[in-house]
């Protein structure tokens, strides 16, 4: 223990002596450090950390896949919901689970005093904190007894970071009464800290029971107690002793009995899907670190992004050890003289790592640093609000042990070897100076070399996989998304959160769209119920005349419920036939606007106008029929990645269910300057509501592309920091190159050799090591390509282009380095050199 103390003493007398050195290799160390460590604090509160709850390895999530039929409303692209009654049934009767709970998110208006705010709401069941086993931060937690009659139970529970936000943490709310979408409700509780609800990447603010249902989302006259709506996302905790396999063959015996009583409530359907039906089958899966969209989303790119940084973290490895073999050379003296007087070489591999170590702990706690600003501006550039309020950049005890253990790795990759190499000198000739001479051609120079040939092809690695992203990107940039995002302001009103019947919100949306039309520079006005570019969508099955569905041929085309003018306003060309008008309103004939591909899918050649289809929900209806009066031009309506699609439009006017409505508008002015008046307008109709998603259609676009353009400034920037590296290391081998042979290069200027002859032969040198890594490094990038091609669009894995210009840059770059030890070779003087 003493000598190590003696190591460690003398490791910081001897970095300080060197401090240009010591700051470059902690520079170089805390930026590869850092930013590995800022991605994997995402990662983990993203991919891997478990929810703040009691046994969370207990936990499961029920999915529910297969055929169904009725209406499925679904916050996750990769769990089925189930419907109330089915969960009832499996809560209480399945025999595998110690309690179940179910939840569904929504948003709700919060009235407290003269101030409305839209939240982040979520519907549990009485069983949801029980199950979790959570404790109150203040009064009580929902229970069983709070979830038994619909309508019945008007109490809430506030999310901890919402309390704090709105009600700065004053325990005396809990007993008061608030609003929730113009209902007085009493707040009985509030979530422990830390905990934001079983989504990963939402903010739960308020927590409402169950049964509130018709009082928290008025235009549902459905849900509890229905079969044929499927929306509820079901946790689980499983009888102790029992595995996930064993719990899932119980819950599924039980579960196969109740598709056979379901499917006797289904309308007659054909014998192919009676048979999938029957033999669906539930999954249960891991949910100890709960369900998330943002983790759906996000996967692919954060692991993707923790290569590339891993790969950085190589690279500056590989030129930390090309300082540290450059070092041992002017060291080389020394450690030759302690071996002669007796020192053992485990004694000197074990001083010379206790240096290492102490450059990459330096290095962590500064890269620790680093990755706090970058993680922090990560988070600011994120669209998703609540995510932003519940993910944080700060690192918790795995993240500081992620960065301590990857320091004192990266301590031993990179010092292992050169402290090795430096340690075996030839004692005769480095005692009396001719190591010089001899280094040129030994192994520890041949090494050196072999670290910039993998610098530079990890290098290109990193530039081939930043071209193809940021490629991909320029072509969802420039995609035609089928309608005019140019000079148009979104927002979004919901009035039927604050109590308003369905007269009153047609009312309330016509005034706003009258009073918004007659402000200065604004060209047109509509509005949609499925909001453009944010991955949202609303299907229904129909069926259309003259036209005999094949069996399992999706009969779903989206739908969206817009108002007179949305064409226009959007600038989507009308085809054929007329807008929607004011007269299309309940109780007049039902009217349909479809896109092309509706249009040639269904009719083929064939005029669409005045053909007829019937929504399913509308069967048994004295009108049903819905006639087609107009046909307007494809758009990508969800996200720019999305297929065509076939698309109707009915006039929100002649729907009873409408509740939130997005406006469009179009100016002649710069849209964001609009921004005031419109919610001076709302204000102005009515003051309690709230106006949520105000922003231009260029940035909703852009915020639709988030993933895309994080994943390809960050690879930009990874790919150039990695070049730059490989730079800084191939400089330093060719700097110590020129310095070996000075005196032969002073020989060969004395026997005649000219300034051009120099500079080409030791830019060949740059040149076959630079070829090399690329040689290598090519294979690697089709590779990676390969890996990525799903995350691309509008080009493949061999895109030539990028291929191309990375190898064309990268090469560039190494010239450039090795362009300066060259010159300083040409101004070798004979005389001077032969001295040497």
């Amino acid at each position: 223990m003493m000598d190590l103390g003696q190591d460690f003493r003398y490791a910081l007398r001897t970095l300080a002596g060197k401090p240009g050195f010591t700051l470059v290799v902690i520079l170089t160390l805390a930026l590869g450090i850092g930013a590995n460590t800022a991605i994997f604090t995402l990662m983990d509160q993203v991919l891997f950390r478990l929810l703040p709850v009691k046994e969370p390895d207990r936990l499961v999530v029920v999915d529910a896949p297969g055929p169904s039929s009725g209406t499925t409303h679904n916050h996750s692209e990769t769990l089925t919901p189930l419907s109330h009654p089915m969960f009832i049934e499996l809560r209480d009767k399945s025999g595998a689970f110690e309690g179940a709970l179910a939840e569904y998110t929504a948003p709700l208006h919060v009235t407290v005093g003269a101030q409305t705010d839209q939240v982040d709401g979520v519907l549990v069941s009485g069983t949801f904190f029980g199950v979790l086993g959570l404790r109150p931060a203040a009064g009580r937690l929902l229970n069983e007894d709070d979830d038994r009659t619909p309508g019945a139970h008007p109490v809430v529970v506030l999310g901890h970071g919402f309390w704090t936000r709105r009600f700065a943490a004053d325990p005396r709310v809990v007993g008061q009464s608030v609003l929730v979408n113009g209902h007085p409700m009493t707040v009985v509780g509030v979530a422990p800290p830390g905990f934001h609800g079983i989504e990963v990447g939402e903010s739960a603010d308020v927590y409402v029971p169950l049964m509130m249902l018709p009082q928290v989302i008025p235009t549902w006259n459905r849900g509890l107690g229905d079969w044929r709506v499927r929306w509820l996302t079901v946790m689980a905790r499983l009888k102790d002793g029992l595995t996930r396999d064993e719990a899932a063959a119980r819950a599924n015996v039980l579960y196969s009995q109740l598709l056979q009583e379901d499917l006797q409530r289904i309308e007659t359907k054909s014998e192919r899907f009676r048979t999938a039906f029957l033999n669906k089958r539930l999954e249960l899966l891991p949910g100890g670190r709960g369900i998330s969209g943002l983790r759906d989303q996000s996967k692919t790119p954060l692991l993707l992004l923790m290569g590339m940084v891993g790969l950085v973290l190589l690279i500056a490895c590989a030129n930390v050890a090309n300082l540290l073999l450059a070092r041992a050379s002017s060291r080389q003296k020394e450690v030759a003289l302690r071996l002669a007087l007796g020192a053992s070489r485990a004694r000197l591999v074990r001083q010379l790592l206790v240096e290492c170590l102490v450059l990459a702990v330096a290095g962590g706690m500064l890269g620790i640093a680093i990755s706090l600003w970058t993680a922090d501006l990560l988070l600011r550039a994120l669209p998703f609000e609540a995510a932003a309020r519940v993910l944080s950049p700060d690192p918790d005890l795995r993240v500081a042990l992620f960065a301590l253990t990857l320091s004192l790795a990266t301590g031993v990759v990179f010092g292992l070897v050169p402290a090795l190499q430096s340690t075996r000198p030839d004692l005769a000739p480095t005692l009396k100076n001719e190591s010089g001479t001899l280094m040129g051609g030994s192994a520890p120079f041949r090494f050196r070399k072999g670290l910039v040939v993998a610098q530079v092809a990890l290098s290109l690695l990193l530039l081939i996989g930043a071209g193809l992203f940021t490629r991909s990107l320029m072509n969802l940039r420039h995609l035609n998304p089928g309608f005019e995002p140019q000079h148009v302001i979104a927002f979004s009103v919901d009035p039927s959160l604050s109590g308003y019947e369905p007269e009153r919100r047609l009312t309330f949306f016509k005034d706003v769209q009258e009073e918004l039309a007659a402000e200065p520079g604004v060209r047109s006005v509509s509005m949609a119920e499925v909001p453009l570019m944010t991955n949202s969508d609303m299907s229904h099955t129909v069926s259309v005349d003259g036209y005999e569905a094949k069996e399992g041929e999706n009969m779903n085309p989206n739908f969206n419920e817009v108002g007179p003018g949305f064409f226009a306003t959007m600038g989507i060309p009308l085809l054929a036939g007329r807008d929607f008008i004011e007269m299309d309103r309940i109780g007049s004939h039902r009217v349909a606007i479809v896109n092309e591909s509706f249009a040639r899918y269904f009719f083929g050649d064939k005029d669409a106008l005045g053909r007829h289809f019937v929504e399913n929900r509308f069967k048994g209806t004295p009108d049903p029929e819905t006639e087609i009066v107009g046909v307007v031009k494809d758009t990508r309506a969800g996200s720019l990645r999305e297929e065509q699609r076939r698309f109707v439009y009915v006039p929100y006017t002649q729907e009873k269910g409408i509740g939130e409505m997005t406006f469009y508008a179009r100016t002649t002015l710069d849209p964001a300057a609009l921004a005031p008046r419109i919610r001076a307008i709302v204000r102005r109709v009515d003051p309690t509501l709230p106006v949520t998603g105000l922003k231009t259609m260029s940035a909703q676009i852009g915020e639709s592309l988030f993933v895309e353009r994080l994943v390809a400034a960050l690879s930009a920037a990874f790919g150039l920091l990695a070049t730059l590296l490989a730079a800084m290391g191939l400089y330093g081998v060719m700097s110590y190159a020129v310095s070996l042979r000075t005196r032969e290069i002073g020989i060969r200027v004395a026997l005649g050799a000219d300034r051009k002859s120099v500079l080409m032969m030791v830019l060949r040198e740059v040149a076959v090591l630079a070829l090399v890594g690329v040689a290598i490094g090519l294979p690697g990038g089709y590779g990676l390509g390969r890996l990525v091609e799903a995350q691309l669009f509008g080009l493949t894995a061999r895109d030539p282009f990028t291929f191309v210009v990375a190898t064309m840059t990268l090469l560039a770059t190494a010239l450039l380095a090795g362009y300066l030890p060259a010159l300083r070779a040409t101004r070798v003087q004979p005389m001077e050199a032969l001295r040497l």
